[in-house]
């Protein structure tokens, strides 16, 4: 897709989905309790999670079905071949984990996206262009 950027001219934006892990939900039907953090144990009290934590075994699948989610209700396609891969009318997105790039060759395009995924709950930190994407300058 980089190639692609150049050869096309597409304009590239980024994004991070911040505290990714905290926000998918435990999946329905499925009990995971911990115990209770330092300083608020009272014996034989444990919690029971609504939403996954960071080193679950389960986090990783639960956090990767919420920006599918959210990306579907944005009218971005999963493509069938890529499942990071992401298509929409005017814009294509891959997702690696929380790290978000986004290209149109339209800029406006691509913030209407981010802005709809905003306001579908998705907390969203934006970056520039595609020079940072995991870390990477």
């Amino acid at each position: 897709m980089l190639i692609l950027e150049v050869l096309l001219k597409l304009k590239s934006k980024q994004g991070d989905i911040t505290a990714s892990f905290v926000h998918a939900d435990v999946e329905e039907g499925e009990n995971i309790y911990v115990e209770m953090p330092c300083g608020f144990r009272k014996q034989g009290k444990v919690l029971k999670l609504k939403k996954t934590l960071y080193g679950l075994r389960q986090s990783p699948r639960a956090f990767w079905l919420y920006p599918t989610k959210k990306m579907n209700l944005c009218g971005m396609e999963q493509s069938t071949l890529d499942p990071c891969l992401f298509i929409g009318e005017k814009v294509i997105c891959i997702c690696y984990v929380d790290d978000l790039i986004f290209w149109a060759m339209d800029e406006a395009d691509i913030d209407t996206l981010v802005n709809q995924l905003i306001a579908a709950g998705v907390s969203l930190e934006q970056k520039s262009d595609a020079a940072g994407f995991l870390g990477v300058r």
